[in-house]
């Protein structure tokens, strides 16, 4: 005996109203009115008719400071991926000191939110919290244990780039870092560094060899030009953003320091901007199309109450032409 909405409906405890607007797509419903009739359809093995394209609802990107092509990349991966799910997106961006975002969350039937910044106010993260509202990291650590994760292992990537830079014979390794907060991307991926250093008996002195600052083009340049002023002796850059390496290859060529002759660099993230210059980038290559993939397919299961489900996917080093070997050369004595 086929089921008809009306039983539907009263097994659900909506409307058959409410039914007739879910399947048709007509009108957006209650995410816990679309949890009660998905389970109770699935429960009785019940089909519509004719099943339109519905509206799953709104997903909330909270976005940072736009600055950093990283961002980028995976806001343009999420918008050419998103009508797949079903879903709407709306990009709710985040000052600091400002409760603005709120107005998002009142007005819209938001079902379900992306974090992009580790650094994400507290405040922010307690308040969508409270709305019980699965929420997503999406190619980040996070910091909220109830928010899932989908990333990779940057202790990891970052020893593999470490041990690549030994294995071409540099020991005096610059480093140029966001700050090293606790459990972020950033204080994983010197983690992994001085992993790496340590197994040749190398101790890194942080104050002499660390750089730190936002992981853009001009902190890098910064940086750089900084410890070339102080005359640091080093033959090689690990840049913990593609960015940060080609604010380093400037600084570089403005004193007359050829990459990777006089210095090598390597970079982290292989966004579009690193296959552009020549020679193309060596970076460690972070998947950003799965990243995505992975982030919107959590959301199939809208569950208030989140699994604490952490995705690892893998790295990659992409070999360009910005490192070579150590030719032992003193930058300073050119």
């Amino acid at each position: 005996m086929s089921l008809t909405v009306r039983e539907i409906a009263k097994a659900a405890g909506v409307s058959p109203a409410t039914v007739s607007r879910y399947y048709s797509g007509s009108d957006v419903v209650s995410t816990e009115a679309a949890r009660n009739i998905e389970r109770v359809a699935k429960e009785l093995g019940y089909t519509p008719k004719s099943k339109k394209c519905r509206d799953n609802g709104v997903i909330a990107v909270l976005i940072p400071d736009l600055q950093l092509g990283f961002y980028g990349e995976v806001l343009k991966e999420l918008i050419e991926q998103i009508p797949r799910y079903n879903y709407r997106i709306v990009f709710i961006p985040t000052i600091e000191g400002s409760d603005h975002y709120k107005i998002f969350f009142k007005e819209m039937n938001i079902v379900g939110v992306i974090y992009l910044d580790e650094a994400i106010d507290r405040d922010i993260i307690n308040y969508i919290s409270s709305k019980k509202i699965k929420t997503v990291m999406c190619a980040g650590a996070s910091f909220d244990s109830r928010s899932e994760m989908v990333h990779i292992n940057d202790i990891a990537a970052a020893y593999e780039g470490t041990k690549y830079l030994i294995s071409l014979g540099h020991e005096k390794i610059l480093f140029l870092s966001d700050h090293l907060r606790n459990i972020a991307s950033c204080f994983q991926r010197f983690t992994g560094c001085k992993r790496a250093l340590d197994e040749i008996g190398i101790n890194i002195n942080e104050e002499e060899m660390l750089g730190c600052g936002p992981v853009t083009y001009e902190t890098g340049y910064r940086l750089t030009k900084q410890f070339l002023e102080k005359k640091t002796i080093f033959t090689a850059i690990f840049a913990f953003s593609d960015e940060m390496a080609l604010g380093a290859i400037s600084a570089l060529h403005d004193f007359d320091l050829k990459v990777p002759e006089d210095v090598s660099v390597l970079g982290f993230d292989d966004i579009s901007v690193a296959n552009r210059i020549i020679p193309r980038l060596t970076t460690i290559h972070q998947p950003i199309k799965e990243f995505v993939t992975k982030t919107l397919e959590a959301f199939q299961e809208l569950d208030a109450a989140n699994s604490n489900l952490e995705i690892t996917l893998p790295y990659k080093l992409i070999k360009g032409g910005t490192c070579t070997q150590n030719r032992g050369v003193n930058i300073y004595e050119k």
